[in-house]
């Protein structure tokens, strides 16, 4: 049985400008103020950490507008900590109808997951479980990320967050 081609779709790829690396490092940099951490830290601790400040913000009361600097913030480290842990790499991606942005993308181009708007989703309460609750799935996710390149997917750059 002859195997069928897989099914691709118009992604544009660019590089990020220095201008998004910068802004991209400098909200790292504040979110490991926030955490007291020193930048020497196992990236897997890190996401930890990351997991439970999120956890203390969401019950706490936070604007809106806190709640999206944060996003930012935490977002960039735990992206950064996704590039350090599974040599992902920051991207700029355009699918073409309309959605695009800053992701992460796998070495193989198999999969990519937006970071800043996968915290933003969280810090929101838009991240909804089975149940129906906003679930908190920093470290979850990044822990799937494990060897996830070994399931190649349908097609190239499967979001996943």
């Amino acid at each position: 049985m002859e195997k069928q081609p897989k099914e691709e779709r118009a992604v544009t790829v660019s590089p990020l400008t220095d201008e998004i690396s910068k802004a991209l490092q400098e909200k790292e940099q504040e979110a490991k103020v926030l955490l007291k951490l020193s930048g020497d830290e196992a990236p897997e601790l890190v996401v930890e950490n990351i997991k439970n400040f999120v956890k203390t913000l969401l019950l706490q009361g936070h604007s809106q507008e806190d709640l999206k600097e944060y996003a930012l913030q935490f977002g960039a480290l735990w992206g950064k900590m996704v590039i350090k842990e599974y040599s992902w790499t920051w991207k700029h991606l355009d699918f073409g109808d309309g959605i695009q942005g800053i992701y992460v993308v796998s070495p193989n181009s198999f999969y990519c997951c937006p970071p800043l708007f996968f915290l933003n989703k969280i810090l929101m309460g838009q991240n909804k479980g089975l149940d129906g609750n906003n679930d908190n799935t920093v470290l979850l996710l990044f822990n799937m990320m494990n060897n996830i390149e070994k399931q190649e997917p349908p097609r190239k750059f499967q979001t996943i967050s």
